[in-house]
C-alpha cells in the first residue's frame, strides 16, 4: 500500500501496511480495494508529540464505529483512529497513551522527516493513499472451477445409472 504526495516539482511515496484485524484498518483496506483516496491533513505539534489527522466529513465516513477504550502508545509513523480523526504519528515522546486504535503504520523510513520538510510553514497537506494492483484481493477462480466439474461429473454419473435403471425396466 503507498502513500503519495505530488507536489509538482516533489513527488514522494511511502509504504505502509493495514492492520487488518482492525476495524479500522479492514474498513480502510475495503475502500482502497475501489478508489484511491486523496486525503487532506492538517498539521499539529505539540511539545511532546506531533502528528497528521484528518477530521472526518460526508465524503469519508469514519473507519470505526466507536471510539476505543483501550490506550495505545502510538509509535513514529503509527497510523490510528477514533471516531472521528484518522492521525498519522511523525513524532511521539509522551509518557500518556491515547485511545485510539491502531490502523497501520508506514514501513518506509524516514517518513516523519520527509513530510515536516514538505510541510515547512503550512498547516494543511495533501497526501493520496493507494493499494498497488497486485495488493487487491482477487476471488480464487480454481476453487470455484473444481466445484463445477465436481457438479459434472455426479450429474453425469447420475445420469447414466438412470439410463441404465430405465434399460433394466424394460428387459425385466
Amino acid at each position: 500500500m503507498l502513500i503519495r504526495y505530488n507536489g509538482g516539482e516533489k513527488k514522494w511515496e511511502w509504504e505502509f501496511t493495514l492492520l487488518l484485524e482492525t476495524e479500522g484498518g479492514k474498513e480502510f483496506y475495503n475502500r482502497l480495494k475501489t478508489s484511491t483516496y486523496e486525503l487532506n491533513l492538517s498539521f499539529f505539534s505539540g511539545e511532546t508529540d506531533s502528528y497528521l489527522y484528518m477530521d472526518y466529513f460526508e465524503s469519508f465516513p469514519p473507519l470505526i464505529q466507536d471510539n476505543p477504550t483501550e490506550s495505545i502508545f502510538p509509535s513514529n509513523g503509527d497510523i490510528t483512529s477514533i471516531k472521528d480523526d484518522i492521525i498519522i504519528y511523525l513524532v511521539f515522546e509522551s509518557n500518556k497513551g491515547y485511545e485510539e486504535e491502531k490502523i497501520g503504520y508506514i514501513k518506509t523510513e524516514g517518513f516523519a522527516e520527509n513530510i515536516l520538510t514538505l510541510i515547512g510553514g503550512n498547516s494543511n497537506i495533501n497526501l493520496e493513499f493507494a493499494l498497488e494492483r497486485d495488493e487487491i484481493e482477487n476471488p480464487d477462480t480454481t476453487k470455484i472451477a473444481e466445484i463445477n466439474k465436481k457438479i459434472i461429473n455426479v450429474f453425469i454419473i447420475g445420469l447414466f445409472i438412470l439410463i441404465i435403471l430405465i434399460i433394466i425396466k424394460f428387459i425385466v
